[in-house]
């Protein structure tokens, strides 16, 4: 019997985790809201592959504007004008629905990072101030700046610019935004260029701030002329139930950055939303942020798709009827004696236990695909799921804990 070969290394790296022996799933493909695994079995995608996949895998008004683009134009100059690049930006500025009639402006990259990256640059530069605010308990990105931003593990190994980040208090915290006011007080306005919060956090625990947090923040924001930038990156496009997550509670920011759902993953692509105010300094003024991609056809395609479904009268319905299917299950869920407590928001939930969560290799095994921590658990599905395929797959979570 011949030696059994031994597995060379893999040619390429495994994101956010040593190498030698990182956990990977083999797929050999993918249809609506699962994984085809190279075992032929199925497992249920229940955070939407990194929370971009909330259209599914396989959907065929996105596929087909895609390729429709494909065949018209696939490649744009970042300084190329078309119908497309127009309509599309005012298409999403009124989704946005923050300024009415002053719509603001649309600067497109092609991830979350870049997204919150030249959110940062802007708010500087427009200020003039160095200083921006955020919280500990953070995710904004995988480029420095944006790092400089986050407060999780994940900037800890790099060097970064957060000289220049002030952190303040976590919501729960500092419910009526009193700390906040005095963080502000302290550091000096003066020196404050802006304030990025996610609006409802992912894959930190799904934190949903208290209106009155919200209200304080808004308030100190406009006393003081700091710009108020909402990370909607995971949390846009309908993940918490409406449009974007800050519409759940009244607030108008001065730039969103997006990106994930905004194509549901079928283009890398991103956005960021500039208020007039903010966009008005530009008329005059050099804005020095450019990438090669800019405006990519083939993304303003796929976000033109993502516009219609969420005009579909037949997908909003079935959407909240799996927003409904999806509370229901987790209320089950939350009378386990395991669980210590759920908190969730639309089709976004964080789970924590008593003692340790489900490992994501065991889970795989069972037929799920999550994102897990020691003592929790993040879910995300498709919203092209079905209530009875949602079921089905938290009756594999629960034979798990």
């Amino acid at each position: 019997m011949a030696a059994a070969q031994k597995k060379m290394p893999d040619p390429y790296f495994v994101t956010w985790n040593k190498q030698v022996g990182a956990a990977q799933m083999a797929v050999v493909g993918a249809e609506v809201d699962e994984f085809i695994l190279d075992d032929d079995r199925r497992v249920y995608d229940f955070v939407s592959t990194s929370f971009q996949a909330s259209f599914g895998h396989s959907c065929e008004p996105i596929r087909r504007r895609i390729h429709d683009q494909l065949d018209r134009m696939a490649i744009a100059s970042p300084k190329s004008t078309f119908e497309l690049k127009e309509r599309v930006s005012a298409r999403l500025s009124r989704l946005l629905a923050i300024d009415g009639d002053a719509p603001g402006k649309i600067f497109y990259t092609v991830s979350g990072s870049e997204s919150v990256e030249n959110a940062l640059k802007i708010a500087r530069h427009w200020s003039g101030r160095p200083v921006v605010l955020a919280r500990n308990r953070s995710y904004h990105g995988a480029t420095l700046g944006a790092m400089s931003v986050s407060g999780d593990w994940r900037s800890a190994p790099h060097l970064n610019f957060n000289k220049g980040t002030v952190r303040i208090p976590e919501p729960d915290d500092d419910p009526e935004a009193i700390s906040f006011s005095r963080v502000v007080g302290s550091t000096g306005p003066e020196n404050i260029a802006a304030v990025i919060v996610e609006s409802i956090s992912g894959v930190n625990g799904v934190v949903i701030p208290p209106q009155s947090w919200w209200e304080g923040v808004a308030r100190t924001c406009r006393e003081t002329g700091i710009l108020l930038i909402c990370d909607e990156v995971l949390a846009g496009f309908g993940r918490t139930g409406p449009p974007f997550a800050f519409h759940h509670f009244g607030i108008a920011p001065d730039i969103v950055c997006m990106s994930k759902g905004i194509t549901g993953g079928y283009v890398p692509f991103g956005a960021v939303w500039v208020a007039p105010h903010v966009a008005a300094k530009y008329d005059h003024e050099v804005l020095a942020c450019g990438l090669t991609n800019y405006g990519h056809p083939l993304g303003l395609a796929a976000l033109d798709a993502v516009l219609d479904l969420f005009g579909d009268g037949s997908f909003v319905t079935a959407k909240t009827e799996l927003e409904k299917a999806f509370g229901d299950s987790l209320g089950a869920l939350g009378e386990m004696t395991q669980v210590e407590r759920i908190r969730h928001c639309g089709l976004l939930a964080a789970i924590e236990f008593r003692t340790r969560a489900p490992d994501w290799q065991s889970a795989l095994v069972a037929g799920l695909y999550l994102v897990t921590r020691e003592k929790s658990i993040i879910l995300a599905p498709p919203f092209v799921s079905t209530p009875n395929r949602l079921r089905a797959a938290f009756s594999v979570l629960h034979g798990l804990i």
